[in-house]
């Protein structure tokens, strides 16, 4: 009888370690009622030598000295010809740091022998990995929810979209729009949810042409890479009316942000080595929400420290409507 109750009691204790094991972190306002994000984008790891360590000394440094709620990774993170390995080595310096994280895809990820299914089956299960594939057009289409500091009903949430790759139909060309069915899951998330709102995407929107024309933080040293045709997102979003920023990667010598019709759109910064284009210094965006709040705070912070362009929204902007 001993030999069954031990048994039962090592049983029960190996489910917990496995639950303790698995078990993904929430997402929750601090006692000061701040969240703070990192988004870190277009790092284009190559493990060859030389290349990408000031991409994992970034995210050590800045994840240290930030102390972030949740990492978000907004695209082409892997430009490796042995792409496995490579997200091997990402995931691994993630654990390490302990903190929760997320990712959308770019443009790029999926074209290094590894399909953008077959990088989010191994990313998935990676501990403190949030993120999830969604049901509609594309890889990686998701809410995450930030929970208030003293109960579990939602303060703010955060959405993710796949922007998807090169325009399918050819005549057209540049890049794909987000989908319809992508817009109309959008609407229907947010209608279920009434609290202040951000999102996360690789290949930023047509009307960061006309947030650039306005008041902005940050610099414009090439062309808006967007898709040539808009379906309609941005208009979702204002329709949403809980939307208040949505922060993009893919143009590595852009680092703005702005604000169009009362809604910030900006860009992470280039986080990436020697593997790729550009002449910014690498660095990563932080955004920092206010719990109960329809504010943020945002900068961009450089490997070594530095912090540049800070500034709060809305009230930074404010005086855009005195000129409407």
């Amino acid at each position: 009888m001993k030999k069954v109750i031990c048994t039962i009691n090592l049983l029960l204790w190996l489910v917990v370690l496995v639950c303790e094991s698995v078990a993904q972190p929430h997402l929750k306002f601090n006692e000061g009622g701040r969240f703070k994000v990192v988004q870190v984008t277009d790092m284009h790891i190559n493990l060859k030598k030389g290349q990408s360590e000031v991409c994992f000394e970034l995210l050590e440094e800045v994840i240290r000295e930030e102390r972030p709620d949740l990492v978000v990774f907004t695209g082409d993170q892997v430009t490796e010809l042995n792409p496995r390995a490579t997200w091997g080595r990402l995931v691994e310096q993630m654990r390490t740091c302990g903190v929760a994280w997320t990712m959308v895809f770019g443009n790029h990820d999926h074209e290094q022998g590894m399909s953008r299914e077959e990088i989010y089956e191994m990313v998935k299960e990676a501990p403190n990995c949030l993120m999830s594939k969604g049901n509609v057009k594309g890889v990686g289409n998701y809410v995450l929810e930030i929970e208030e500091k003293q109960s579990r009903a939602t303060a703010a949430v955060l959405y993710f979209l796949d922007s998807h790759s090169n325009c399918e139909l050819k005549e057209v060309g540049g890049y794909q729009w987000v989908d319809f069915s992508q817009i109309a899951w959008l609407r229907e998330q947010s209608a279920r949810r009434e609290c202040p709102s951000l999102l996360f995407m690789h290949i930023p929107l047509p009307e960061y042409n006309y947030a650039w024309n306005g008041k902005t933080f940050g610099v414009r040293l090439e062309e808006i890479c967007c898709p040539r045709l808009n379906s309609g997102l941005f208009t979702a979003l204002k329709e949403s009316g809980q939307v208040m920023g949505v922060f993009a990667g893919h143009d590595h010598e852009n680092d703005f942000i702005g604000v169009y019709y009362d809604i910030a759109l900006g860009y992470g910064r280039v986080s990436a080595g020697k593997n790729a284009y550009g002449c910014l210094e690498p660095g990563v965006r932080v955004i920092e929400l206010t719990e109960g709040k329809r504010e943020f705070e945002t900068y961009v912070r450089l490997k070594g420290g530095e912090v540049k362009n800070r500034c709060k929204y809305p009230v930074d902007f404010e005086d855009l409507k005195k000129l409407k």
